[in-house]
């Protein structure tokens, strides 16, 4: 299922991810379903970006390795929040844990995704948001 226009555009979708093996395989099935993608690979690059981009939907991916750059998710969704308030937000993670699952909803995030999903679902779960916001 294509992606739709608005304003003769495609559909704008920002994915926050550190992880660019995945970032650039997400933002790549998006761009091939008629979507365009913005890829960030910080939160920080995020919330510098999102005024400009106006995403519709924003992929935000929770999985961190490296030690002492864990950032408090509640405050990731927060700011994200404030900065884009229109745009459904849509978590990624490589495991779900109830703590992490309640911190997510509780800030405002629409939908979580673990990463080892196929892509058609990002997709799905995508089209679902999209259309849920236009409502």
């Amino acid at each position: 299922m294509m992606a739709s226009m608005q304003n003769g555009e495609r559909t704008r979708v920002m994915i926050v991810e550190q992880d660019l093996d995945f970032g650039m395989k997400l933002a790549d099935w998006l761009a091939s379903r008629g979507y365009q993608p913005v890829f960030v690979r910080s939160v920080d690059a995020a919330i510098t970006e999102l005024s400009g981009v106006h995403p519709r939907a924003i992929f935000v991916g929770l999985g961190c390795s490296e030690a002492g750059a864990r950032i408090d998710i509640a405050e990731v969704l927060l700011m994200i929040q404030t900065v884009c308030p229109c745009g459904p937000v849509i978590t990624m993670s490589g495991q779900t844990n109830g703590d992490l699952t309640q911190v997510v909803f509780r800030q405002g995030a629409r939908r979580f995704v673990v990463k080892a999903v196929e892509f058609s679902q990002v997709t799905e779960v995508l089209l679902s948001e999209l259309s849920a916001a236009t409502v």
